[in-house]
């Protein structure tokens, strides 16, 4: 595949604004289903306008076929977004979102089981290695232990981890529907189910809106959401699969150093320890994995 640079920097731009959500998420006070609801919702309408400017109609045969798979990975990207945003309230950004970057392991360690792929020792050294990477960013080896909110919070970001490994494979297996069909059908299941999740942990006094609340919530909705997956998906024609694992690492990178320079939040040297480790042993395993590949064609 020829890549272009446009595309390249589509791809960056997509990584780089979704790897500045935790600091918006942090300033919005509200809890995390309102969140993945405004997320939902206003991801999935600007989505629809995005598609009907671009003239395109909906493959409503192939989304018929795979509709149920997409509707419960709907659902669950919602509560992938929902465990995301409620570990911030316990941890650093930084801390969540590290331990939220164990995704990819987790989906590399059951591709034997899933996928019957081979697990190579390079592939279970980079699962390790992660591993060892998130017990650093939990707090075990700091003086203080790791506390009780902080083990919330970390517990809260692996959840996440696990319902995104969850979410990649069962993608995996959405041939028919086309990218954007695909995110538009499954924003609309998650928006209804985060709505009534909302319904039942949210009372009317906890939904009090002032200006600088409905800016943020725009543009999460709209600029980490809408935006960042039209370029993503935009992207992914001209790129290779190689150019998608070096850039997804984008994300976690801003948001150690956004965490830092905006929120103030500390970083220890164990912290910083478990993000190389966590995020250069996912990068490491997408390149040997690709490698791999290329040297069998």
């Amino acid at each position: 595949m020829k890549t272009s640079v446009k595309a390249k920097i589509e791809l960056a731009s997509a990584f780089l604004v979704w790897g500045s959500i935790g600091v918006f998420v942090k300033l919005i006070p509200f809890n995390s289903g309102v969140i993945a609801f405004d997320r939902s919702i206003v991801g999935m309408l600007f989505l629809i306008v995005v598609k009907l400017c671009m003239g395109r109609k909906f493959d409503i045969k192939n989304m018929k076929s795979e509709f149920l798979t997409l509707c419960i990975n709907g659902a669950l990207l919602g509560i992938n977004w929902i465990l995301l945003f409620e570990s911030y309230n316990y941890v650093s950004v930084a801390t969540s979102t590290i331990c939220y970057n164990i995704g990819p392991m987790i989906v590399v360690a059951l591709s034997p089981l899933i996928f019957k792929e081979r697990l190579t020792f390079v592939k279970v050294l980079c699962v390790l290695v992660s591993l060892f990477g998130v017990v650093c960013v939990s707090g075990v080896f700091g003086e203080s232990g790791v506390g009780e909110r902080g083990a919330v919070g970390v517990l809260l970001g692996l959840l996440a981890a696990v319902v995104y490994a969850v979410t990649v494979i069962v993608n995996k297996r959405l041939h028919k529907t086309q990218p954007l069909d695909k995110a538009i059908t499954q924003f609309a299941a998650s928006s209804v189910v985060m709505l009534v999740y909302c319904l039942f942990t949210t009372s009317k006094e906890e939904l009090v809106f002032s200006t600088q609340t409905v800016v943020l919530l725009i543009i999460v909705g709209v600029v980490h959401t809408g935006v960042a997956y039209t370029l993503y998906f935009k992207s992914l024609k001209n790129v290779t699969s190689q150019n998608v694992a070096v850039f997804a690492y984008i994300d976690p990178v801003v948001a150690v150093l956004l965490s830092a320079l905006v929120l103030r939040e500390s970083l220890s040297f164990f912290t910083l320890l478990g993000a190389v480790l966590v995020i250069a042993s996912a990068l490491f395993s997408e390149l040997y994995d690709n490698k791999q590949k290329k040297s069998t064609l």
